[in-house]
């Protein structure tokens, strides 16, 4: 099943946006829509985790900015949509990693186009994989998405771990090889930056020259033996990741 909200003053707009959802849905008996009216309305739901959210950047008393700021101090994972009748785009919506923005003045067709890719991406979001860890007889399963990196150790390998969740770090010991782990890990997302560790590019913010800065502020180092690749693929990794923001307007 998958909660999705739509926050939105505009009672008409919010139905019509149910109606797009359930229309475009392969499987509308899957989706549990919440409405909400105002931005109070939502933060005194006590269901505040959503696989979707699409929210109204422009609302009376408490805003879209005020409300997504609470939302995601509690929420670090849903996929998140603004929607605004105006453009109004400013640099601090895009700290709280917004997927889509959607303007109300779009068609039918368009909106119908970007909702199709809104769902896709939220059931692509919501399929978690886990590592398993193993170690002096305990079994822990790491979800993937939480690692930063993984390093060698002399007997297996080191998990480094961060939940935006949460906010905390954590490390795991594991019997296995490095080696043998990123054979596992290479399809998604990991590669090495040197010879002792592995990096997993979802948590990478920043990147300079020979520096990996990591969603907990870790800072590593790519290697020279490993710049060309790591570079290579971390593009790769992007270009895959904003190809369809790049799409023609439709």
């Amino acid at each position: 099943m998958y909660k999705i909200a739509i926050c939105d003053d505009d009672k008409k707009y919010v139905d019509f946006l149910e109606q797009i959802i359930c229309q475009v849905s392969e499987k509308p008996q899957d989706n549990i829509i919440y409405k909400f009216y105002s931005g109070e309305e939502f933060l005194e739901n006590p269901a505040s985790s959503f696989d979707l959210l699409v929210l109204d950047m422009k609302m009376e008393k408490v805003d879209g900015m005020a409300v997504v700021l609470k939302y995601r101090e509690s929420d670090q994972d849903g996929i998140l949509v603004f929607c605004s009748g105006i453009q109004m785009l400013k640099p601090e919506f895009f700290d709280v990693h917004p997927f889509r923005y959607l303007m109300k003045s779009y068609s039918r067709e368009k909106l119908t186009y970007e909702i199709r890719l809104i769902l896709e991406k939220m059931i692509e979001n919501k399929k978690e994989t886990f590592l398993i860890v193993c170690s002096d007889g305990r079994m822990d399963k790491v979800p993937v998405r939480d690692i930063l990196y993984i390093s060698n150790r002399k007997h297996g390998s080191n998990i480094h771990t961060f939940s935006k969740q949460t906010q905390k770090s954590e490390e795991f010991i594991c019997n296995r090889k490095l080696k043998v782990i990123y054979e596992e890990l290479k399809n998604q997302h990991f590669e090495y930056a040197h010879n002792s560790y592995i990096v997993n590019f979802q948590a990478v913010v920043g990147l300079k020259n020979n520096s990996i800065q990591l969603e907990d502020s870790t800072m590593l180092n790519i290697s020279r033996s490993k710049k060309e690749r790591f570079h290579k693929r971390f593009s790769q990794y992007l270009g895959q990741k904003y190809r369809r923001n790049r799409r023609e307007e439709g």
